[in-house]
């Protein structure tokens, strides 16, 4: 029997079509810079003779086509990921096994990915679309899957399973959906023993839909209240925004700055149409970039940020055009270290146990005061779980209730309302004198949250205490078979089983330790007094 050539390979010839075919495909010839393929497949083999019969059948040049695999060190594969998304680079058509298939980004020049082989996970599907179907992708994705149809009645019914992981990926996509919720395991391995299982049993696709149908979360249904949150599920403690008393970061960043200017020199221009701020960095600034890339910070020292997501994304476009990649122009977010200067600046404003005491002539009552608090219950590394502001009220100096900062916004309208400042001295003596009950009842209010927090965050503790002992248990049982079926001398043996085995423990012994150090709440909140709101004058 000789070896099936590429002319006799009914797929690879309906590949050729597919591409190449402007009416019934996708019409690629590869001369467009532009317009990019992606195939992906699962064998080495198969990626080898793709590229062998691709680079000939569709007269490309040697550097025209490449391959991506996992046999690749890290730094080959990042060039060749950095080249597939460079205008001026030759490159056209690349051929990815599944070491491409999650955590790099393919669709700055296309937007065109075959399927040559079909997985047996949602999950895979997911993470191979996930290169080209992403955030910045300017064009609509055109994704093919290609089938391979038997006439073998046995095997028909398997292919039938093959065609609706298929459908219910391409539904996914089409509802902004997550394709590996439909089988509930969030595990590539465990989903290909469901397809497996479900080929095994010979299922028709109306009893594996059904099946599929069983183990489904569907988390756009839970978040718009179609179906109950599942036990262990985020609740709304969980889903909670900060209220901000600026309409956005652009207009923060502004007031921030006007303030900063009072008390030392900073050269910044404002663009409210655009939303863009163009400022010059002072020295003490640089020390937070030491740990960016260099091309972060610009060469003149002048920063332009801008709150317009849009041209972002266009100057993102245009810097990946030139050597330099980092655009010139970065966008304004809270986590910018321009922010993050800024912010330092204006909270430095006030001294150690200070607050400012704002008088609401109209907005409060005579004689109420109200006490904006911030607390914060962190985990074991100190990040914040629970985050809250909020005030608590005070009536002729007698505790009347805590109010959430949302009702006291809404109350009081200092987000949006001018007071106006009548420069008369307010009398903090008996303010000071209420600091140790605000902060008393503030500590009750937040471990009510905390314990809430906990009730939630225990249970899916627990639910992944328990999948991580099934895995570890399933990594034993598969290094023993492995080992079992090994020929050489027994001590040998025994000595690399041993170090393997070592080695699930220790990956599995950190993972637990940064979960628990990750998800375990710190007992006491940390609370801050904010400001104090009082009324009259």
């Amino acid at each position: 029997m000789g070896k099936i050539g590429p002319g006799d390979f009914s797929k690879y010839q309906k590949l050729l079509k597919v591409i190449q075919d402007k009416k019934s495909g996708l019409g690629w010839d590869g001369k467009d810079p532009l317009d990019r393929l992606v195939v992906f497949t699962e064998r080495i083999e198969t990626l080898k003779f793709l590229e062998e019969n691709l680079k000939r059948d569709l007269k490309l040049k040697e550097n025209q086509i490449t391959i991506l695999h996992g046999g690749l060190s890290d730094i080959e594969q990042q060039d060749i990921v950095d080249s597939f998304g460079k205008e001026e680079a030759p490159i056209r058509l690349l051929l990815a096994s599944d070491v491409a298939s999650e955590g790099i980004n393919l669709h700055f020049l296309s937007h065109k990915m075959i399927h040559f082989d079909i997985p047996w996970s949602l999950m895979v599907f997911q993470q191979r679309n996930g290169r080209i179907d992403r955030y910045g992708q300017e064009r609509e994705p055109t994704i093919v899957y290609l089938m391979t149809e038997s006439r073998n009645e046995d095997i028909q019914g398997d292919t039938r399973i093959l065609d609706l992981l298929i459908d219910k990926d391409d539904q996914a996509v089409k509802n902004i959906g997550d394709p590996s919720a439909l089988m509930g395991v969030y595990d590539i391995e465990l989903e290909e023993n469901i397809t497996a299982k479900a080929i095994e049993d010979n299922l028709t696709t109306q009893d594996f839909e059904s099946r599929l149908q069983a183990a489904a979360v569907d988390p756009l249904a839970i978040l718009w209240g179609e179906e109950e949150v599942p036990t262990g599920q985020a609740t709304d403690e969980s889903k909670r925004r900060m209220p901000s008393l600026f309409p956005d970061d652009f207009a923060y960043l502004r007031e921030a700055v006007d303030y900063i200017r009072r008390v030392q020199p900073v050269q910044a221009e404002f663009d409210d149409e655009q939303k863009t701020a163009n400022i010059t960095a002072p020295a003490e600034l640089e020390n937070r970039f030491k740990f960016l890339p260099r091309e972060a910070w610009p060469e003149d020292g002048r920063f332009v940020l801008s709150a317009d997501r849009k041209e972002i994304m266009k100057e993102i476009k245009r810097s990946r055009k030139e050597e330099k990649v980092w655009p010139k122009i970065h966008l304004l977010w809270e986590q910018h270290p321009v922010m993050n200067w800024v912010n330092d600046k204006v909270v430095a404003a006030f001294g150690r146990n200070q607050a400012p005491v704002l008088n609401l002539n109209g907005g409060l009552q005579p004689g109420e005061s109200i006490f904006i608090m911030s607390g914060l219950v962190p985990n074991r590394k100190g990040h914040p779980l629970v985050h809250r502001w909020f005030g608590i009220q005070f009536i002729n100096d007698a505790f009347v209730s805590i109010i959430d900062m949302e009702d006291v916004l809404k109350r009081t309208e200092i987000h949006r309302k001018q007071y106006p400042n009548k420069g008369v001295e307010v009398d903090t003596s008996s303010l000071k004198k209420l600091i140790p009950l605000a902060v008393e009842k503030a500590y009750e209010w937040m471990k009510v949250r905390r314990d809430a927090f906990e009730e939630v965050i225990n249970e899916k503790l627990d639910a992944q205490y328990k999948e991580l002992e099934r895995l570890k248990a399933r990594k034993y049982t598969q290094l023993e078979f492995r080992f079992s079926q090994n020929g050489s001398a027994a001590q040998i043996v025994l000595d690399r089983k041993e170090k393997e085995q070592r080695e699930i423990d220790r990956i599995f012994d950190e993972y637990l330790d940064w979960i628990q150090e990750t998800m375990t709440t710190e007992k006491l909140p940390y609370i801050r007094v904010v400001s104090v709101l009082k009324g009259g004058w």
